[in-house]
C-alpha cells in the first residue's frame, strides 16, 4: 500500500547545516507563524473567538491554504527546493514560469485532499477546485458558468478520477474479506498508523493520464506547453508538490513539517534522475503466483522505469532471447491492469505481471524498454527460469462451472435452476453423487532442482480452507517416481483428470502420445489413465458438505496445495404411486366418478404416492443444494395407446411438473420415521377417457387414448422423480408403476 511520505531515492544534504533546506524550513514555517500566532492569541483571550457556526466553511479552507502556501510558495523557494543540477538545466525562471505557478496549486491540492477522510463525490470537489487554480494561473479562468468545452474537460477529469479511485475501492473490498489476515498483521505490526495514508495520492497519480492532464490545462495550453522540455518534468514536480502537501496536512509538529519537506527535495530527485532502466526480477527460478485481482497465473516483473523526460515503459517476453512479444502483461495500477504500457514512473517496485498460464516451463528473457518524451530509450534484458505450478481442482464430475475463481477459497460449483412452475430460478451450489473424476492441474516443474514428485487427493467432513488442519482422508496418489512417469503426456495441467492410475505404455520420447509398433518395448505403469473416486461406498453413506485438498510435493521439499468445497449426495430418491379406490389391476368404474355424468364436471380421481428425496445432510439448513430435489411428474398410458401427462396438482391447470416433495420414505438416518407415508401425486380428470367429454379438457387428449362407453382397456399410472444430483450417469431418478383397468360403463 501507498505511504504519501516514502523514501525516494537520491542524495542530497536535507538537514539544517544545508543552507537551501533551512532557507526553505524557514520560509515554510513563517508562513505558519502568523497563523499559529493568531491561533496562541485567541487561547488566552477566549472573548476574541468569532462563532465559527455549525457547519463547514469551506471558502475558509481554501482561503486559509491561500494564506499559508501563497506566502510560502515564491521563485526564491522555488529554485531552492530543486536540486543543484535541475537549476542548471531548468536555467532562468522565466523559461518555466507556468510551471512555477502551476505548483502552487498541486501543494493546495495535496493539503486540501488529505485534510480529512473523503469519498469519491468530496474529491471531486477539491479537483474542480484544483482545476480552477491551474486555469488561472494559466491566465485562462474558467468562465462562469464553464463553457460547453470546459464541462467537458472537467467531466473527463472526474472520469479519470472514477478509474483510478475503482481499484482503491476493489483493494479495499478485498481486504474487508481478509479480515483474519488484517487482524494478524495488526497484531504482527504489519499495519501501523502509516499504513493506507498514502492511497488518496496514489488515486490521483493514476488519474493524471495524458488525456486527464490535457483536461486539466485546457487545448490549448496542453497543445502550447507539450513540446516544452520541461512539460513532464513539471509534471513529475506537481506530484511530488502534491504528496509535500499531503503531509503538511497531517503535520502536527515542526518536527513533522520538517520530515515534509525533506520528503519533497527527495522527491525532486528522483524526478532529475537520468533516464533509467533496471530489472531486479525475476530471476533464477521463478515460480508463478495468482491473485484475485487478475485472471491466470502470474510471474511479479520488478525493477526501475523512469528519470527525466520520463513518457512510458513496456515490457515484452521471449524464449529464445531474439524475438520478442509485448503481451502478456499487466501494468499497474492492479486492479485493474493496463495491458497496453507503463505510465507511470517505478522506482524499485512492480512493473508489472507477466500471465504465464499459456507458457511452457524453461527458460524466458524479459525486456524492458523505457521511453522518453525527447525519443531517447532505456533498456535492459534479464533472464529466468519459469516454475510451472499448477496446482488447482477446477472440476468434479466433468462439471466445472465455479461461481468465482479457482484461487477464491469460497468458490462454489453452481448451476442456473430454471423456472418451473411455482419454482422461481435460482443460481444456487450443485451435489454430486456416484465415481467422480476430480479435475484441475497438479504439476511443478521448469528448473533443474525442482519438478514434480507426487500429488495426493483427500477429503474432510464440512467446509475448510486450510490445508494444514487435521482430520483429512486421503483417497488418492500419484507418484512420479521414474523417468518414463514423468513426461509431458503424464504432466497433470490446466483441467486434467487427477483422479487418473499408471497403466502400461510404449514409452515413445516424444510430445504425441505415443503409439505402439510391433516390438516396441513396454514400459509398465508409465502411462496415466483417466478413472474416478468412488463416492457411493454404501447406501446412504459419503453424503454431506465435504472439502478437496490436492496436495502437490516437489523433488526439492516444497508443497503446494489447494482445497475445493463440494456437496456430496448418495441418497436414492424415493418414488411410489397408487389408485386408493381400487387395488392394483382391479376393475375402476368410470360411473363412481363421473357424479354427475355430464361433460361439464370434473371427474375427479385422485392419485396417490410417494415423490421424496432424502435432505443430503437434515442437520444443515434445509436449502438448496441440501434440498436438491428437481421435479416429479404423473403420466397415464394406455395399453397399446398414447401416453397422456397430467397437470400437477391438477384436474386442470397448466403446471405438469411437480415441484415439491409429497409424503416420504425411511431409508437413511435422518430420514422421517414411520416408514412410507403417501400423499396426494396428482388429480386426474377421468373426462380424459371418454371419447364425448374428453373435448371439454383444458389440455389436449392425444388420438386414442380415449375408450369407447361400455367398453374397458387397462392404463397405467406411472410417476418419475428425480433430484439435481450430479452423477457419471445423470441425476438420482425413481419411478412407480401402477395399472388398473378402466370401464367405461356410462351409457
Amino acid at each position: 500500500m501507498a505511504d504519501d511520505t516514502r523514501t525516494p531515492s537520491g542524495g542530497g544534504s536535507d538537514n539544517i547545516q544545508d543552507p537551501d533546506f533551512r532557507f526553505l524550513l524557514e520560509s515554510l514555517l513563517a508562513a505558519y507563524e502568523p497563523i499559529l500566532a493568531e491561533d496562541l492569541k485567541l487561547v488566552k483571550s477566549l472573548d476574541k473567538i468569532v462563532d465559527p457556526g455549525d457547519g463547514p466553511d469551506c471558502d475558509s479552507e481554501i482561503e486559509l491554504a491561500n494564506q499559508i502556501f501563497g506566502k510560502f510558495w515564491n521563485e526564491k523557494v522555488a529554485v531552492a527546493v530543486l536540486p543543484a543540477d535541475a537549476r542548471e538545466r531548468l536555467g532562468p525562471i522565466e523559461k518555466w514560469r507556468w510551471c512555477f505557478l502551476h505548483i502552487r496549486c498541486c501543494i493546495i491540492f495535496g493539503w486540501l485532499l488529505c485534510r480529512g477522510p473523503r469519498g469519491i463525490r468530496g474529491y471531486s470537489y477539491y479537483l474542480n477546485r484544483y482545476w480552477r487554480c491551474v486555469r488561472e494561473v494559466l491566465e485562462r479562468p474558467v468562465s462562469n458558468p464553464p463553457t460547453a468545452a470546459e464541462l467537458r474537460d472537467f467531466e473527463v477529469l472526474v472520469s479519470a478520477l472514477s478509474d483510478a479511485y475503482r481499484p482503491y475501492l476493489q483493494d479495499q473490498l478485498s481486504t474487508a474479506d481478509a479480515s483474519a489476515q488484517v487482524a494478524g498483521d495488526v497484531i504482527s505490526g504489519k499495519i501501523d498508523c502509516e499504513t493506507d495514508t498514502g492511497e488518496v495520492i496514489a488515486v490521483f497519480e493514476r488519474a493524471l493520464t495524458p488525456a486527464a492532464v490535457e483536461a486539466l490545462l485546457g487545448a490549448d495550453a496542453f497543445a502550447a506547453h507539450r513540446q516544452d522540455p520541461f512539460f513532464w518534468f513539471c509534471r513529475c514536480w506537481c506530484l511530488c508538490a502534491i504528496r509535500f502537501g499531503c503531509c503538511l496536512a497531517r503535520a502536527r509538529r515542526v518536527r513533522d513539517i520538517y520530515r515534509c519537506l525533506r520528503f519533497f527535495r527527495a522527491c525532486l530527485r528522483d524526478c532529475f534522475r537520468p533516464l533509467v532502466c533496471e530489472l531486479t526480477g525475476p530471476t533464477g527460478c521463478a515460480d508463478e503466483i495468482t491473485i484475485q485481482a487478475l485472471p491466470g497465473f502470474l510471474v511479479p516483473v520488478t525493477g526501475t522505469a523512469g528519470g527525466s523526460g520520463f513518457s512510458h515503459y513496456i515490457l515484452e517476453w521471449s524464449t529464445d532471447g531474439v524475438t520478442y512479444h509485448a503481451d502478456s502483461f499487466y501494468y499497474p495500477p492492479i486492479p485493474p491492469g493496463n495491458p497496453v504500457q507503463g505510465n507511470l514512473p517505478v522506482f524499485g517496485g512492480l512493473l508489472g505481471y507477466f500471465d504465464t498460464t499459456l507458457q511452457g516451463p524453461g527458460l524466458h528473457f524479459i525486456r524492458l524498454r523505457v521511453f522518453s518524451v525527447t525519443g531517447a530509450i532505456c533498456e535492459q534484458v534479464k533472464f529466468f527460469t519459469l516454475s510451472k505450478k499448477d496446482v488447482r481442482i477446477l472440476g468434479v464430475g466433468g462439471y466445472f462451472n465455479l461461481n468465482s475463481g479457482p484461487t477464491d477459497p469460497n468458490a462454489m460449483f453452481v448451476e442456473t435452476v430454471p423456472l418451473l412452475c411455482t419454482r422461481p430460478q435460482s443460481i444456487s451450489e450443485v451435489s454430486f453423487g456416484g465415481c467422480l473424476s476430480v479435475s484441475g492441474g497438479a504439476f511443478v516443474g521448469g528448473c533443474e532442482n525442482k519438478s514434480i514428485k507426487r500429488y495426493t487427493l483427500d477429503f474432510k467432513p464440512g467446509f475448510e480452507i486450510s490445508c494444514a488442519t487435521p482430520g483429512w482422508t486421503k483417497f488418492w496418489e500419484v507418484d512420479y517416481d521414474t523417468p518414463a512417469k514423468n513426461r509431458f503426456i503424464n504432466w497433470r495441467l490446466d483441467s486434467s483428470v487427477l483422479t487418473s492410475d499408471w497403466v502400461d505404455d510404449c514409452f515413445i520420447p516424444s510430445f504425441i502420445p505415443p503409439f505402439c509398433a510391433p516390438l516396441t518395448r513396454v514400459l509398465p505403469q508409465s502411462l496415466l489413465s483417466p478413472d474416478c473416486w468412488k463416492t457411493l461406498t454404501g447406501a446412504c453413506e459419503m453424503s454431506g458438505l465435504v472439502t478437496l485438498r490436492l496436495t502437490v510435493e516437489a523433488t526439492d521439499g516444497s508443497t503446494y496445495c489447494d482445497t475445493q468445497r463440494i456437496w456430496l449426495d448418495n441418497k436414492n430418491i424415493c418414488a411410489r404411486i397408487r389408485i386408493d379406490a381400487v387395488p392394483k389391476c382391479a376393475d375402476l368404474f368410470v360411473s363412481k366418478f363421473a357424479v354427475p355424468p355430464d361433460c361439464f364436471t370434473e371427474w375427479k380421481l385422485p392419485v396417490s404416492g410417494i415423490a421424496y428425496d432424502p435432505y443430503i445432510d437434515p442437520l444443515a439448513p434445509l436449502s438448496r443444494p441440501n434440498d436438491n430435489f428437481d421435479y416429479y411428474t404423473v403420466t397415464v398410458t394406455k395399453q397399446g395407446g398414447p401416453s397422456l401427462q397430467i397437470p400437477i396438482p391438477g384436474p386442470g391447470g397448466s403446471c405438469y411438473h411437480g415441484v415439491t416433495r409429497v409424503g416420504s420414505c425411511t431409508q437413511c438416518p435422518g430420514d422421517p420415521l414411520g416408514g412410507d407415508i403417501y400423499g396426494t401425486l396428482a388429480t386426474f380428470d377421468l373426462r380424459a377417457v371418454d371419447p364425448k367429454c374428453s373435448q371439454q379438457l383444458p389440455y389436449n387428449v392425444p388420438n386414442g387414448f380415449t375408450i369407447d362407453r361400455q367398453e374397458c382397456c387397462v392404463y397405467t399410472f406411472s410417476i418419475y422423480a428425480q433430484d439435481r444430483t450430479i452423477t457419471p450417469g445423470g441425476p438420482h431418478w425413481a419411478t412407480d408403476f401402477w395399472p388398473v383397468k378402466i370401464c367405461n360403463d356410462l351409457k
